[in-house]
């Protein structure tokens, strides 16, 4: 690792040590973490045996062909964008011209000129694009909010997934606004590419008049950035971040993935892959423990074999990144919805984060029972629907 990089994670480390979690940080670092109540999640079922790939592929089948007999449009998009960061979270950057996945999908009546509004999702920082396609019936975010009428891009950010992955050092929570706000732009100019022929409606990109921006986890952290240092958007929504908030489980977790880029990670992927990347959970039993409560195991085991590795710059600047946003979270004026899990393992607090947002009107969903990943609790439906009433209250 280079003097440059190797710089950049002992000034991470520096902060975080001289930060208000230091001290929780250092009572959690004396516990194994999996010994049990470290950060166990009670009502979270035993890990069982992941699906086999046949079983992973007849259930991508089966939800191709539900979202097509419902006359939802599912169909994959890319954006050019430049790894550059001008947002007000400084970190460096390559400046390299990257590529980043996803897709679009929304009922055919929006992709045919209906209602044009749309939401952009950024995914945490353990987990990818997967988190809002999870081929589980009723799990599926992006196909519940096209039920529900709306329109939603999900992404691989840069380092995850189908999308680029460049050297893990070379990207950081400022570069990913940026590019969350490259994205933004090309959603309401119509210039992103369609890398597939949608079942209905028009087969060139189309424009969108209203885009909001969703975040969750460190998801939250890039999208509240995006907002207060671009201004592009309609409305924001945080799920399952806060800056202060952060419990003694979560800290361990990023400490330890902190030394391993300190020694300068692994590979993103395979091991002809950029390196500077690490887990965030070491193993799917703290994968499962750190993110799921009250869920079913049907859910955990299709969700447990998508862990993946993250780029270290993205967590090296995280923490330098809160205090910008203490310092600009004020500033937002658009409407804020903000979702948190009763149960999360990993973040407290979220009426206090709310207070942060002065500038702004706000509403706070509080999901009974749910852990970190709120949205793959039992009680996802319910919390489906608070988030439609949001949306259309606001004509998002």
């Amino acid at each position: 690792m280079s003097i440059i990089k190797r710089i950049a994670v002992l000034g991470a480390a520096v902060a975080l040590l001289a930060s208000p979690v230091a001290a929780a940080m250092t009572a959690a670092a004396d516990t194994p973490a999996d010994t049990p109540g470290a950060g166990a999640a009670a009502g979270t079922a035993a890990v069982s045996a992941a699906p086999s790939p046949a079983e992973a592929e007849a259930a991508a089948k089966a939800t191709a062909a539900r979202l097509a007999a419902r006359h939802i449009v599912d169909v994959p998009v890319s954006f050019t964008v430049r790894n550059t960061n001008g947002s007000k979270a400084g970190c460096r950057t390559s400046g390299a011209t990257q590529r980043i996945s996803g897709h679009l999908t929304a009922p055919a009546s929006v992709w045919a000129g209906g209602k044009r509004a749309v939401t952009l999702y950024q995914h945490g920082i353990a987990s990818g694009e997967w988190y809002w396609r999870l081929d589980v019936p009723g799990y599926h975010y992006a196909e519940e909010l096209a039920l529900r009428g709306h329109a939603s891009v999900t992404i691989d950010r840069l380092g995850y997934g189908a999308s680029d992955r460049p050297d893990g050092f070379d990207t950081c929570i400022g570069a990913e606004a940026d590019i969350a706000h490259q994205i933004v732009q090309q959603l309401r100019a119509g210039t992103y590419a369609l890398d597939g022929k949608p079942a209905e409606g028009p087969d060139t990109a189309q424009g969108f008049g209203t885009v909001t921006l969703a975040g969750q986890s460190n998801g939250g952290q890039v999208a509240q950035i995006e907002a207060y240092s671009f201004g592009a958007v309609d409305g924001l929504m945080i799920m399952d971040w806060t800056d202060r908030g952060l419990t003694p489980e979560a800290n361990t977790r990023f400490f330890s993935a902190l030394q391993g880029c300190m020694a300068g990670g692994q590979p993103s992927r395979e091991p002809s892959d950029p390196s500077g990347y690490v887990y965030y959970d070491l193993g799917p039993d703290q994968f499962r423990r750190g993110n799921f409560h009250d869920t079913e195991q049907r859910v955990m085991d299709a969700a447990a074999p998508h862990q993946n590795r993250h780029p270290c710059g993205d967590m090296s600047s995280q923490l330098d990144s809160v205090f910008t946003d203490l310092e600009h979270l004020g500033s937002i004026t658009i409407p804020v919805l903000l979702v948190y899990g009763d149960e999360d393992a990993r973040v407290t607090g979220g009426a206090a984060h709310q207070r942060l947002f002065t500038g702004a009107p706000t509403e706070l969903v509080t999901v009974p029972g749910a852990g970190h990943y709120a949205t793959m609790a039992r009680s996802a439906a319910s919390t489906f629907d608070r988030i439609d009433a949001w949306l259309d209250a606001r004509g998002l």
